[in-house]
């Protein structure tokens, strides 16, 4: 299981470079160095991916879990680092010859950080509310700006790359979704 998981944190990381599954949106609060940069997103693609991995369905139905997700803002104060994204999740199982969707979502959220000496750990990982609390719930935690301009996912194509990654990553397997 520890195999599998390093393995699937390895291949999203690849994912993430080969594909350009991100878009980050600067402000004047953001730090300019790349190495944080490089290891933010990381560290944003792995919260996204444990969070929901235990929302959706487990055992043989979430074989290869990836997330695609647009970094909207990130403001630096002091350790505390705030991300404001639009996250999409997706899992997938080899099925049949192909890889099938077992489950997915897609949300804004803000995910905290604490950092230390490179190291990014979550700290919280907030959602807005769902139903009729929605959007009262997301103007109480996002900035104006950010509201303004909107909370979906600029690449319409989002869905597609992480079923790109999913068929790479069962492909890579020689399509045996049983080998660890």
């Amino acid at each position: 299981m520890k195999n599998k998981l390093c393995m699937c944190s390895i291949l999203a990381i690849l994912c993430i470079f080969i594909l350009g599954g991100c878009t980050t949106h600067q402000d004047e609060n953001d730090q300019s160095d790349s190495r944080v940069d490089v290891a933010l997103e990381q560290a944003v693609s792995d919260a996204i991916i444990s969070h929901n991995r235990n929302i959706f369905s487990g055992g043989d139905k979430q074989t290869f879990a990836t997330e695609y997700h647009d970094i909207l803002k990130t403001v630096v104060q002091d350790k505390p680092t705030e991300v404001y994204l639009v996250a999409l999740y997706a899992q997938y199982q080899f099925e049949k010859g192909e890889a099938k969707l077992t489950g997915g979502g897609s949300s804004p959220c803000v995910i905290t950080f604490a950092s230390e000496d490179g190291l990014y750990s979550v700290t919280d990982y907030w959602e807005p509310e769902d139903g009729e609390n929605f959007e009262s719930s997301l103007r109480s935690r996002f900035p104006k700006d950010i509201l303004k301009s909107g909370t979906d996912l600029s690449d319409p194509n989002a869905m597609k790359i992480c079923k790109q990654r999913a068929v790479d990553y069962f492909e890579g397997r020689g399509n045996d979704s049983s080998k660890p």
